[in-house]
């Protein structure tokens, strides 16, 4: 893997700064682009970490669909009662798609 340097976003606007450095990714849970530097897919010279900011939500919309936040993991996405209900394949693909560990960190926005 090759040297890269780091950042933690502390808002939205902060975290689109600081990508929009030549070579930035952002970073939640690296579940894939950790493996991807590892194999050297992705190279970045910069991580902005947005795993703290607040995009976990899954709410019900007005007109009856659901929103997703980026943040929101995959193992919780997959066991809510909206998703679940009304979009079950959805649920069933998150599930099957990876393991309780893998799951519980990757995020819907990541992956």
């Amino acid at each position: 893997m090759r040297s890269f340097t780091y950042e933690r976003a502390t808002d939205a606007r902060a975290a689109v700064a600081a990508v929009s450095r030549p070579g930035a990714k952002f970073i939640s849970g690296g579940t894939n682009l950790l493996d991807l530097m590892k194999l050297e897919v992705e190279r970045p010279s910069h991580l902005v970490d947005i795993s703290r900011l607040p995009l976990r939500g899954i709410e019900e919309l007005p007109d009856g669909g659901v929103r997703i936040g980026a943040q929101a993991a995959n193992s919780d996405t997959a066991a809510d009662v909206l998703v679940r209900s009304r979009y079950p394949v959805l649920s069933q693909a998150l599930v099957a798609g990876a393991s309780g560990q893998l799951r519980n960190k990757a995020s819907i926005g990541g992956n």
